[in-house]
């Protein structure tokens, strides 16, 4: 990518201990041992590490102090867009300048916006760590945001079923995956992500008022995490035929628990057979992928069902709002970029006609014709 290196680059030992910005002769670089690492923070003044070395030492170190879901987009981050550039380089040798044209390059390559947002994150998080245990003193990181501002927003591509497709799916759901109807049917009709589905527990349904409350998500990794905003933690309306459909599991579910001496069921809508949360992951990838088949359609990621359940609202007449809402988007700008496509034209123009002008009030009230007014 042709980042700019500093002069002076020599390839000197990586050293672990206190930030120096005076090199160590060599009688000092032969007593460091990359490998063996050291204490940083001991008052040594050794050589800062290279990135590509500090970055093993933290994924030993300091993983754990992440959120999976957080290192995983780290880990991808670093070792994809990051190393292959700046690994070579010891931290304190990674200037501004260095970033701003790293940066800079990757807008030219036309990478997204919150792409470059998460490679600049990354790093950062690895300078953070490396000020806190005194290996440099500055973040080169900091103050980024204005060069990539102007980077594309790329919204993935989106295949929402038809309606006449989404029926389809339904009815061979029916027939060769009969146990994953209330879920396929579910996520038809809440647009909720499949964490969100994974999350559900009965508590979270409110039969009188008719909608479902999203408190909780699973991960990737099986863990039982809370929505994380405020939009996020939302209320869905349920439609008529999945309220009846939820009550009537439920039923079915308390009347096998009495035939095996239970007196109660599992917390969890979609439980597995231990009574836990039920992993969706092999559904989305086996089950949904093998009805899809049966049904002749083409191959669509889960996920698009979300997509589906927004497009088909608008197509019956919903507002943004009222989608962006259902969603659980944070903006209605959002919701507006990714399905404004299906939002309906047809007949709008029937809205020109009742803006009001000079005689339209005699018009509509005596059926009789009004001479024009000249202007």
């Amino acid at each position: 990518m042709g980042v700019y290196q500093p002069q002076g680059q020599t390839d000197q030992p990586e050293g672990w201990g206190s930030y120096s910005s005076k090199r160590s002769g060599p009688e000092d670089s032969s007593k460091v041992d990359a490998g063996q690492g050291g204490v940083w923070g001991e008052g040594q003044k050794l050589p800062a590490p290279k990135l590509k070395d500090y970055w093993k030492r933290f994924e030993e170190n300091y993983r754990g102090t992440l959120k999976p879901t957080s290192w995983e987009c780290y880990e991808v981050a670093l070792r994809i867009h990051i190393l292959p550039e700046l690994g070579k380089y010891r931290l304190d040798e990674i200037t501004k300048p260095m970033m701003k044209k790293l940066v800079v390059k990757m807008v030219e390559d036309g990478l997204a916006k919150d792409s470059i947002r998460l490679y600049v994150a990354a790093l950062r998080v690895l300078y953070n760590q490396a000020i806190d245990d005194k290996v440099v003193s500055e973040n080169p990181t900091k103050g980024l945001g204005k060069f990539y501002r102007q980077a594309k927003r790329k919204h993935e591509e989106i295949d929402p079923l038809s309606e006449q497709e989404s029926l389809l799916v339904l009815e061979k759901t029916l027939e060769w995956e009969k146990k994953h109807y209330l879920l396929f049917l579910c996520a038809l009709h809440t647009g909720m992500r499949s964490g969100e589905l994974a999350g559900l527990q009965w508590g979270d349904v409110d039969w009188s008022g008719q909608f479902i409350e999203v408190r909780r998500s699973i991960n990737r990794f099986g863990e039982v995490g809370t929505v994380k905003t405020k939009s996020g933690r939302r209320r869905i309306d349920l439609s008529d035929h999945l309220l009846e459909t939820l009550s009537d599991y439920r039923r079915q579910q308390q009347q096998e628990a009495l035939k095996k001496g239970k007196n109660e069921i599992p917390e969890w809508i979609f439980a597995n057979r231990f009574g836990s949360f039920m992993s969706i992951k092999n559904v989305k990838t086996r089950n949904f992928k093998r009805v899809l088949k049966k049904a002749g359609l083409r191959s669509i990621r889960f996920h698009d069902l979300r997509h589906t359940f927004a497009s088909q609202l608008l197509c019956n007449g919903a507002n943004i709002l009222y989608v962006s809402q259902q969603l659980g988007h944070a903006d209605p700008s959002i919701t507006l970029k990714i399905y404004a496509k299906w939002i309906p034209t047809e007949g709008q123009r029937k809205a020109m006609d009742v803006l009001p002008y000079v005689g339209r009030l005699s018009d509509t009230s005596d059926n009789s014709k009004t001479e024009k007014v000249a202007v």
